[in-house]
């Protein structure tokens, strides 16, 4: 088995991000089967698109520069959360 090219890599990702997008529009939110369902799809789409880009960073020797972004990124999205419901609080 050969590796994956650059276009493979990013058309992979990009279809797994419409896919999931696609699979969120058509679940019906009033069922709880229906959500879970989705929700675990999205995990494994999640996974494989997440490890597709991680290749292709590593193919662009920019890994570390992506991991450190990735880092920031999900620092800002904790400070988010933890903020979350305090309006008004002094």
């Amino acid at each position: 088995m050969t590796d994956p090219t650059t276009p493979e890599l990013l058309a992979a990702a990009a279809s797994i991000a419409l896919t999931g997008r696609s699979i969120i529009e058509r679940t019906d939110r009033t069922s709880f089967r229906e959500v879970c369902e989705t929700l675990d799809a999205l995990h494994e789409h999640l996974a494989v698109a997440g490890g597709s880009l991680l290749f292709l960073a590593d193919r662009l020797d920019c890994r570390a520069e992506v991991e450190r972004l990735i880092s920031e990124g999900q620092a800002r999205l904790a400070a988010f959360r933890a903020c979350a419901g305090m309006e008004g609080r002094a």
